[in-house]
């Protein structure tokens, strides 16, 4: 089963050197975290578009990244099925048992 945290709690918890588990542990620090992360995106925008080449290219290149790892990972609807998938056979298992 996979319970890893999806691509954007991945994110926001690398780009505020957080543990993912935090993150989906509580919606304070969840929304506390996101607030953090608008701003960061905020500022991702900000150096794309500015008048300094080499800031626009690097600026560009890291949003090319987080692209490339939102391409990635797995869709919502897929992950939640290999969830429900996982559970589905670890519960016929144990009627199995029975």
């Amino acid at each position: 089963m996979n319970d890893s945290p999806g691509p954007g709690v991945a994110w926001l918890a690398e780009r505020t050197g957080k543990d993912p588990s935090e993150l989906t542990a509580s919606p304070t620090a969840a929304l506390d975290t996101l607030a953090q992360a608008v701003r960061e995106a905020a500022d991702l925008a900000a150096r794309a578009m500015s008048d300094d080449a080499e800031v626009r290219k690097q600026a560009r290149a890291e949003a090319a990244g987080l692209r490339r790892q939102y391409a990635a990972a797995p869709r919502p609807a897929e992950a939640l099925g290999t969830r429900l998938a996982a559970r589905l056979r670890t519960a016929a298992e144990e009627l199995r048992r029975e």
